[in-house]
This record gives structure tokens, sequence and C-alpha cells, in this order.
């Protein structure tokens, strides 16, 4: 992951192999930011025939009002749309904040709503969420040997 953008409110990164965006969202998010991180990925994906993008809101308290405004009224419907005709899968590292959860998903609605073939997940953890965006599927635990000692030990 390549960090390109980094202030108070927001890191953004770019994992090229994967085609991955990792948006991380701190405290309130800022219309300045929220515009900066959105349209550097805007111009990003245009290089890209799909993205996936990791959300983590771990820590996120909420946006501005100013921000959810923009991006449901403006980014979502007109200067982003292309790009979210890219997404493919979503994963999501949810936040504790039960508001910034609510206000968040009410966002990814929006952009789902332009883009319904989205694949998204919810996630505890970064690891798994990358590992689920870029298809690498955990291997199944090998089978338990059951030792000899319940014969040994159990009534006949």
């Amino acid at each position: 992951m390549k960090i390109l953008f980094e202030a108070d409110d927001a890191i953004f990164q770019f994992d090229e192999e994967h085609t991955t965006f990792q948006f991380g969202w701190k405290g309130i998010v800022e219309l300045t930011s929220m515009q900066q991180v959105m349209r550097m990925a805007t111009e990003i994906a245009k290089e890209h025939e799909n993205v996936h993008w990791l959300v983590d809101r771990r820590t996120l308290e909420g946006y501005t009002p100013e921000c959810r405004i923009w991006i449901k009224n403006d980014f979502v419907t007109k200067e982003g749309k292309e790009m979210i005709m890219k997404i493919d899968k979503i994963a999501v590292l949810e936040s504790e904040s039960v508001m910034a959860a609510i206000s968040s998903n009410i966002l990814a609605e929006a952009i789902k709503k332009v883009n319904p073939s989205i694949e998204s997940e919810t996630f505890d953890f970064a690891l798994p969420a990358s590992n689920w965006l870029a298809g690498i599927v955990p291997e199944p635990e090998a089978p338990k040997k059951k030792s000899g000692l319940r014969k040994l030990f159990s009534k006949k």
C-alpha cells in the first residue's frame, strides 16, 4: 500500500497490485479531505478496469454535513459516477460509533444505488478484509487427528 494522502481526518492509500483503494476515516471527516481523497480515487480509477475499496472507519466519529451533502448530491451522481461503476467489492472495517456507522451506511447505500452489483462485506480486522478483496481464500483447517487416548479411557 502506498500512502497518497494523509490528514488529521483521513488517510488514502492505494495498492496497485490488487487495485485496492484503502480509505481511512478518522474523527469527524471534513469536506476538504473527503473531496481530496475521492477525487484522487476517481483519477486513479480511470487507469483501471475495476477497483476494490477497503474502508476503515474504526475510528470514524462522523462526517460533516457538508461532506454528506457533497457525496450524495455531487460525487455519487456526477464526478464520481464513472469510478463507482468500476467498483466490484467493498470491504468495511466497522466503526465503534453507532452514529458514524449509520451515517457511513447511508453514504454506502447511495453508492450501491449507482452500482448495485457491488459486493460488500463487513470485517473486524484488516487482513481478512484485504484477503477477501484480493480473492485470497483461507486454507481450510486440516481435520484434527484423534488421539488414541479416548479409546484407552472410554468405557466399553
